[in-house]
């Protein structure tokens, strides 16, 4: 699948799930009994932690799955943080998911400035090794860094 396609395919994703929200905010009830909701929010969890921990291990050794690895632990942070807040009741419960989601979003931000920065880093470092002129830092202007045929392949 080509880079078009893929980014087609995307789009049209994107669509879809507009009109599906737009039918869950106006079909779905306030409140709705869960089965298995302990296994759901502590898989969730598990899923963070090892994420974290594998952040922890990459940044430790200075590998580059650690910028991924960031990307989807401050992900996962905010997630947690938002469902946290969103379903907690009123009271002692809502007050600590609030304050556990400013510590959380606090490390979120840490995470993706993290990233940013050492994807920024990576990127004057291969236009130099390549002597070649960087001519924006910004992720939104820079072209991805593989030939034509490498994003084919790698769709």
């Amino acid at each position: 699948m080509n880079h078009v396609r893929t980014s087609l395919l995307l789009l049209f994703t994107s669509l879809g799930l507009i009109a599906w929200l737009i039918y869950l905010a106006i079909s779905l009830p306030n409140s709705y009994p869960a089965n298995h909701w302990d296994l759901a929010w502590v898989g969730f969890d598990v899923a963070m932690v090892a994420v974290l921990l594998l952040t922890s291990w990459a940044i430790w050794k200075k590998r580059q799955i650690a910028i991924p690895a960031a990307l989807v632990a401050a992900t996962f942070l905010l997630i947690d943080s938002w469902f946290d807040v969103v379903t907690s009741n009123p009271g002692w419960d809502l007050n600590l998911s609030v304050l556990l989601a400013v510590l959380s979003c606090s490390l979120a931000t840490f995470l993706f400035r993290f990233s940013h920065r050492a994807i920024r880093q990576s990127i004057r470092n291969a236009y130099l090794r390549a002597g070649k002129e960087l001519l924006s830092e910004s992720l939104w202007r820079t072209p991805l860094m593989i030939f034509e045929r490498d994003i084919d392949e790698l769709l």
